[in-house]
């Protein structure tokens, strides 16, 4: 079964996809299912699972965490009863949240623990190198299409070095262009979060890459890009 275990929709700050136009393009990608990881936060999470109950794609919520050591995908059983990361621990705006607070709590309370893009030097505080002192992760990221080639390379190398597997997801924002190109291969079928948390710890899951991982600089950079290139053809076709 083929995943995108890391996506977003309006229900994070700054994100205008609707989650229908996200599990639209999941689609049409081939893709089983979706899990929406939105940022800091799992309000909305009820208007998710139901949208699940009617719709072709299975519908899967997890939060993408912000910590003063990198982000993290986290999925809990039930993300009805998981507690909001502001009721815990208060606002971030100030400051980053503590990774050492943070993580411990979560997996306490039943979570599977991800570390997510950890070698994007455009968050402001990548994890790196300090996932490797953490005990508490079930996988790494190694394919985001919205990091580079690099930075995957350095996520696959250190889950190996971690004897963790590798996961993949789109981490779609603001545009679709990104899905299709990275999600997660489960070996049995995934129909409901807690089977989705239980496959998580077992470890019987692989990346799967589509494609040429790319470095998106904007929203729709991709269709410019392809747009680009048919002029281009066109106009070699006419002069010759």
């Amino acid at each position: 079964m083929l995943i995108d275990l890391h996506a977003h929709s309006y229900l994070t700050c700054g994100c205008s996809l609707s989650p229908r136009e996200v599990l639209a393009r999941a689609e049409l990608h081939g893709i089983d299912g979706v899990a929406f990881t939105e940022k800091n936060t799992q309000d909305g999470c009820e208007e998710l699972l139901d949208l699940g109950k009617t719709s072709k794609i299975k519908v899967f919520v997890g939060l993408e965490l912000d910590t003063d050591k990198g982000q993290y995908l986290c999925f809990f059983e039930n993300p009805l009863l998981a507690p909001e990361p502001v009721q815990m621990w208060g606002s971030n705006r100030e400051k980053p949240w503590s990774v050492k607070e943070c993580l411990p709590k979560l997996k306490a309370l039943g979570a599977a623990i991800v570390a997510a893009r950890p070698f994007d030097t455009e968050f402001p505080y990548p994890a790196r190198d300090y996932i490797h002192s953490l005990d508490c992760l079930c996988a790494v990221e190694v394919y985001n299409p919205g990091v580079s080639l690099g930075a995957n390379e350095q996520a696959m190398e250190m889950a190996k070095k971690m004897h963790l597997p590798g996961v993949g997801g789109s981490d779609v924002r603001n545009s679709l262009d990104e899905m299709g190109y990275a999600a997660t291969l489960f070996e049995s079928p995934i129909c409901s979060q807690k089977e989705l948390v239980a496959a998580l710890g077992k470890g019987a899951f692989w990346p799967v890459m589509m494609g040429e991982l790319v470095k998106l600089v904007k929203p729709g950079a991709a269709k410019a890009a392809e747009s680009k290139g048919k002029k281009k053809k066109k106009k070699k076709k006419r002069w010759s």
